[in-house]
C-alpha cells in the first residue's frame, strides 16, 4: 500500500504540468511551484494573481497551500491580505493549524500577534455567525485525515506482518475496506447534500484536506469502483465551477492504471512514465477501460 501511494504521489508532480485546459495548467503551475528564491516565489504570486482573474473568484485551497511560502518571503502585506480573506470568506479556524506552520509563532506571540488577534477575532466571529449550521460537518472532513491515517497504518503493519496468513490477511483487508470507505462516506454524504464537493467555495475551507482519504480508496481495489462511480458527478460539478482542476483526474487514471492497467479519461500516456512505476516494462500503452465513457466524460467536462 504505501509503495502504490509514494508512486501515485510521484506521478501526479511529474505530470502535473500535462493539463487539459490553460486554467488547468495555471493551476498545476501554483499546485507544484514549490519556490526556493524569490523569482520563483514572484512566479507563484503572480500565476495565483491570473488565476483569480481567471476564475472571478479567488481559490482559498491554493491559497492557504501556499501561506507559508508567502510568509518565508516576508511577503507581510499580501500575508495579511490573504489570512483576512480566509477568515473572513472561507472560514479559516486556528483550531484547525498544527502549530507548526513557518507563520504561526509569529501570528501568535510574535510581531504580528496583535494585528492578527483583532484581524481574527472579528472575522472569524462574523463568519461563524452566517456559518454556524456548518460546524459538525466541517469537524468530520477535518478530522477525516487522523482516521484515515489509522486505517493505513493498520493495513501497512498487516502487509508487513509475517504472523499472518494471506487468507487471515485478506479477511482483515476486506474489514479494512470497509472502514476507509466509511472514511469518504462523510465526503459523499455532504457532496450530496450540497450537490459538489466541499471546497472553500461550495462549503467551508477545509485546513486538514481529505485529498489522501480519496487516494486511499481509490487505491483499494474493492473500493475504486464504488467510490469512483459516486464521486464523478461531484468531481465534474466541481470542475465545471472552477473549484478543482484535472489534477483530480489524473490521479484516477493513474490509480485506475495501478489497479487493472487502463484508465477513465485517457490523461496519461506510458512513455509518460518511468519504468520502474509501470505495472509491466513493457506496457507499449495504456487502454481505455471503455472508450465509449472516456468520450461522454470527456464531453460533459469540456475536454
Amino acid at each position: 500500500m504505501n509503495k502504490i501511494i509514494l508512486v501515485s504521489i510521484l506521478f501526479c508532480i511529474h505530470f502535473s504540468v500535462q493539463a487539459q485546459t490553460f486554467r488547468d495548467t495555471l493551476s498545476s503551475n501554483i499546485v507544484y511551484n514549490l519556490p526556493k528564491d524569490e523569482t520563483a516565489y514572484q512566479k507563484l504570486k503572480e500565476d495565483i494573481k491570473a488565476l483569480e482573474k481567471l476564475d472571478e473568484k479567488p481559490n482559498p485551497e491554493l491559497l492557504y497551500s501556499k501561506l507559508s511560502y508567502i510568509y518565508k518571503y516576508n511577503d507581510i502585506e499580501y500575508l495579511k491580505e490573504v489570512l483576512t480573506l480566509l477568515t473572513r470568506n472561507y472560514g479559516f479556524n486556528l483550531s484547525y493549524s498544527s502549530g507548526n506552520e513557518s507563520y504561526y509563532n509569529d501570528i501568535i506571540n510574535g510581531s504580528l500577534a496583535s494585528w492578527f488577534k483583532e484581524m481574527y477575532i472579528k472575522n472569524h466571529s462574523e463568519w461563524l455567525s452566517e456559518n454556524l449550521d456548518k460546524q459538525i460537518d466541517i469537524y468530520r472532513l477535518n478530522t477525516l485525515q487522523e482516521k484515515d491515517q489509522l486505517v493505513n497504518d493498520i493495513s501497512s503493519a498487516i502487509y508487513k506482518s509475517t504472523s499472518f496468513t494471506n487468507d487471515q490477511k485478506k479477511i482483515i483487508e476486506k474489514i479494512l475496506d470497509e472502514y476507509s470507505f466509511d472514511n469518504v462516506r462523510v465526503i459523499l454524504d455532504l457532496s450530496t447534500e450540497i450537490g459538489s464537493l466541499p471546497t472553500g467555495n461550495s462549503f467551508s475551507l477545509i485546513q486538514k484536506d481529505f485529498n489522501y482519504v480519496e487516494l486511499h480508496n481509490l487505491q483499494r481495489k474493492n473500493n475504486f469502483e464504488k467510490y469512483w462511480n459516486s464521486i464523478f458527478p461531484f468531481y465534474k460539478t466541481s470542475y465545471l465551477n472552477n473549484d478543482i482542476s484535472s489534477i483530480k483526474f489524473r490521479t484516477v487514471d493513474f490509480t485506475k492504471y495501478k489497479l487493472d492497467g487502463t484508465q477513465i479519461f485517457n490523461l496519461i500516456k506510458i512513455e509518460e512514465i518511468h519504468e520502474s512505476w509501470r505495472n509491466d516494462p513493457n506496457d507499449k500503452e495504456i487502454p481505455l477501460f471503455d472508450s465509449n465513457q472516456t468520450k461522454m466524460v470527456r464531453q460533459e467536462l469540456g475536454w
